[in-house]
């Protein structure tokens, strides 16, 4: 199994934390944000990545090849990073796309554990969800019955949704034709800044995509100062 990492992004919002640094490079504890996540990968056997680079991508290429040797990752150079979103970064990997793979963004920090609750061997794509009552600007997803997201995005009436996702998922073999037809054409369409969760709404209309709580396990999405200060507080 592989990790597929977007890194391509600025952080303009953390620009005066990061000192102009890739946000992904911010400091929490010991190591940055990135080589967490790294670490938090080797640590439950996952030894391959993807990392879609755009922002000062030559720092942040010798940043990660710190802690992982070349032959263990594939860089992936999104030229027009300022212009375009997670959807497109993701669309750029698709050619990579060869086995199961765990996607997140390069600014989400998390413990390890969550990492093995979708690692497993499952025979469904997976998506992590913090079960709680959501906000307007928070990712949502709404579930069927059986567990499985039947919707997923900002815009969902919150009332309906069982919570958040919270940007970390596995997605499986048999879903990548499909995955990859609706990044194509989200693309075509004029979609490339949105964020990948377009696709994936659309994803769930075509495949079985299950949640799996996170059970209160610590993770924190990194935009702004605040969210920096309760990283650094939660794993310093």
């Amino acid at each position: 199994m592989k990790a597929i990492i977007l890194a391509a992004g600025m952080g303009k919002r953390l620009q005066e934390v990061s000192g102009g640094l890739p946000k992904s490079m911010i400091r929490i504890g010991e190591k940055s944000i990135i080589h967490n996540q790294i670490q938090s990968c080797l640590e439950v056997n996952i030894t391959s990545f993807i990392i879609v680079v755009g922002y000062k991508r030559d720092q942040l290429r010798k940043h990660i090849l710190e802690v992982i040797n070349e032959d263990q990752v594939i860089f992936v150079e999104n030229p027009i990073f300022a212009e375009t979103n997670t959807l497109y970064s993701l669309y750029l990997t698709c050619k990579f796309w060869e086995e199961d793979f765990i996607y997140f963004n390069a600014d989400v920090l998390f413990k390890k554990e969550l990492l093995q609750k979708i690692s497993a061997k499952s025979e469904h794509s997976q998506l992590l969800v913090e079960t709680k009552k959501c906000g307007e600007e928070e990712v949502k997803v709404i579930l069927n019955d059986k567990g499985y997201i039947t919707e997923i995005g900002k815009k969902l009436d919150i009332e309906k949704c069982a919570g958040e996702f919270i940007g970390i998922g596995k997605f499986c073999r048999k879903t990548f034709p499909s995955f990859q037809k609706h990044l194509e054409q989200s693309v075509k369409k004029g979609q490339e800044n949105n964020f990948f969760e377009y696709a994936v709404n659309l994803l769930a209309e075509d495949c079985l995509l299950e949640a799996v709580s996170t059970e209160d396990i610590p993770c924190v999405e990194i935009d702004f100062p605040e969210d920096l200060d309760k990283a650094k507080e939660l794993f310093s």
